[in-house]
Parts: C-alpha cells; structure tokens; sequence
C-alpha cells in the first residue's frame, strides 16, 4: 500500500509522538505500507518546522523523513493536471499521489483537500487524514 504524506503531516508527525500522524509511521512495518512525499512538501515542513518549534521538533522530522521516498514533482504539470480543481499551491500534492500511483493522500489540510469539488472528482487515490486512514486500517 503506497501513501503520499502532505507536508502538515510530517509537520505534525514530527511534533507529537501521540496523534495520529506519527501513528502512520508507526504502523508502516504491520501494515507493509510504503510512505512517499515530495521534495517540495519537505521544504515546507522544514521551514514550518524550523520558524515555529523547538531544536527537537526539527531532530524528529530528520529521523522521520528517513522512512519516506521522496519524489520529484514538476509544479507546471502538477498545476496543468489539477490547477482547475485546487489552488496552485496545492496541485503538487495532489499530482504527487497521482504520480506514485498511491493508494491514499493523507493530508491534515481540510480547507483544500476536503472539497465537494475534490470529492465530485474520480481520483486514482483516497484522500484522508490520518485519523481517518488509521480507522480503515483497524477495519481490515
């Protein structure tokens, strides 16, 4: 199973061992799930990190983003294949999951991602957040 981690998560997986986030990675091994995100949403987490929390926050982040494969994604495609139905900023994530043919988008972002546009659309993907993708784990 491939998931494709929005850099909220990551941001908040680094942060707090407790929430659903940081129960992603601890059950990637039980659940043979393969955790990608892109460089782009690496930079962000980075520096959401570094501007707004403390020196072991940022320490959590590096061993975490160890576990993940990160991916390349062009911002022209990404905005040329979904720029109609998100806001630029976003297409990338969404083109990111597209383009690892993952099986869940797990974001934190229900302003944008959780859209009846986004819902009307045929994705190849899910789009959840990590509490709601944890859930479905514990029904299989």
């Amino acid at each position: 199973m491939k998931l494709f981690l929005d850099a909220n998560v990551l941001y908040s997986a680094s942060r707090s061992r407790l929430g659903a986030s940081f129960g992603i990675f601890l059950l990637k091994n039980r659940y043979k799930i393969k955790l990608f995100s892109s460089q782009l949403a690496l930079v962000e987490a980075e520096r959401n990190i570094s501007e707004k929390e403390e020196a072991f926050v940022i320490k959590n982040f590096y061993e975490l983003i160890i576990e993940i494969k990160i991916v390349s994604v062009d911002k022209n495609k990404a905005n040329q294949f979904y720029g109609k139905i998100i806001e630029e900023k976003d297409s990338p994530i969404l083109f990111g999951a597209h383009q690892i043919k993952a099986n869940f988008l797990i974001t934190l972002d229900k302003k944008h991602f959780f859209t009846e546009k986004l819902k009307k659309e045929k994705l190849s993907f899910k789009i959840m957040s990590p509490g709601q993708f944890i859930m479905t784990l514990k029904k299989t």
